[in-house]
């Protein structure tokens, strides 16, 4: 049993290397930003920024609540379809390169999935609102074919960090409103990835989950009618993942970390004319604070660290919103996104990239209290370079290729009397 841990992790990188899923990757790292079918259709550009129709803006900013009249329910439903192919071949002086390199290549070890997400809004007088999310906020999952030539470095692979988010927000005046939340966040996490060179045994994490808490903040200022700007934070969240690892027929309890980031939101949304407003943008993810892995076991003192060295992430966005006559809302937007894995990190289990998001999407008004979501975005990855060590004598050079689509749909419903015509944004130019 000793060293067991230990080999079994270095064999399928680790718990926090769970992170590193292809499958849904829609983001940055692994933050899975399919969170609204509003915001879906303008490439997530003016997120945190009030003026919104859906109650998903209040993700990245619960100060956004206080632009909401009426009790608000609004449910989301994202359809990833990814693609990601891996080719490469092992260099080396190892004996099971050849063995290795004879295998075919993974194909498409890419998943499809599926990702709710659910808002509630609660006006409790024109100054005090309540409201509670419920996210999927990280997770991405990936199963390449246990025969194939990349089997070895990554397998099956599943992350889901499930968020309750519960937030209030005060409108101190017309130009100031602020709001925190309390993120109370479940973690499941499982890798598994065969020994070579037969590959009929696995070695990794058979399942480990846990909790953890953490914070949102976030401020909304609006200087005239039309211009509304709102600054959003998601704190960092820490996790002790505990559960079972094995290698081979072997297994004993592990227990590790994995460090979430902290993420800053600065939105814009501008009216230009009363049909259509521009919204704008940028995000930061501090993904470096990741640092390295530290896991332990009882049955092994030996402390195992991994290097991932990851960078922090950036993101930028540019959309508008058309309102076309008072039934039919018309989205487009486009963003880039900076990705926090870089080439001397970048493994099979995380070959993520830079992005392009290109977006579209409506809303029609079914009736005063009801409106249909939907929208569509297709996301360019960047071919990813990978340069990973199985053994010693055994290198994998090679490159990744993916994209995306994202398919959302939703509902937002409103109940109690609808605002007064006066209340709304634009009164004149």
């Amino acid at each position: 049993m000793k060293g067991m841990v230990k080999v079994a992790l270095a064999a399928s990188t680790s718990i926090v290397a769970l992170a590193g899923m292809v499958g849904g990757a829609n983001a940055s790292g692994f933050i899975n930003s399919s969170q609204s079918s509003v915001f879906n259709g303008m490439a997530y550009a003016g997120a945190a920024a009030p003026g919104s129709t859906s109650a998903a803006t209040m993700f990245m900013n619960p100060a956004t609540m206080t632009s909401f009249k009426r009790i608000t329910f609004d449910t989301n439903y994202t359809f990833g379809v990814p693609t990601t192919k891996i080719t490469g071949t092992y260099t080396g002086a190892s004996p099971l390169n050849g063995l290795l390199n004879a295998r075919p290549l993974s194909g498409d070890v890419g998943l499809d999935y599926f990702v709710p997400a659910t808002y509630f809004i609660y006006p409790f007088n024109d100054r005090l609102f309540f409201g509670v999310s419920l996210n999927t906020t990280y997770g991405n999952s990936t199963k390449a074919d246990p025969l194939s030539r990349t089997s070895f470095l990554a397998s099956t692979t599943k992350l889901r960090i499930t968020t309750l988010t519960p937030s209030v927000a005060y409108k101190l005046n017309d130009m100031w409103s602020f709001g925190v939340g309390l993120q109370i966040q479940y973690a499941s996490a499982r890798q598994v990835v065969p020994l070579p060179p037969a590959g009929a045994a696995g070695a990794g994490i058979t399942q480990a989950d846990g909790w953890g808490v953490g914070f949102t903040a976030g401020l909304t200022f609006t200087p005239t009618k039309t211009t509304q700007i709102g600054l959003g934070w998601r704190s960092f969240v820490d996790h002790t993942i505990e559960g079972t690892s094995q290698f081979g027929a072997a297994t004993a309890n592990s227990k590790g970390t994995l460090n979430l980031p902290n993420r800053v939101n600065l939105s814009l949304r501008q009216t230009f004319h009363p049909k259509f407003d521009l919204l704008a943008s940028v995000e930061w993810q501090n993904w470096g604070r990741i640092g390295h892995a530290a896991l332990t076991n009882p049955a092994n003192a030996a402390l195992s660290v991994l290097p991932f060295g990851y960078s922090d992430g950036w993101f930028f966005s540019l959309g508008g919103e058309y309102r076309y006559n008072d039934k039919l809302t018309l989205r487009a937007g486009i963003g880039y996104e900076v990705s926090a894995v870089t080439n001397n990190v970048r493994r099979a289990s995380l070959p993520d990239n830079d992005r392009l998001w290109l977006s579209t999407g409506f809303t029609y008004e079914v009736s005063d209290r009801f409106s249909v979501n939907a929208s569509y975005s297709y996301l360019h990855i960047k071919k990813a370079p990978i340069t990973q060590t199985l053994a010693a004598g055994s290198v994998f050079v090679g490159e990744s290729k993916a994209d995306a689509h994202l398919i959302s749909l939703g509902l937002t419903s409103r109940w109690g009397a609808p605002p007064k015509r006066e209340d709304v944004l634009v009164k004149k130019f």
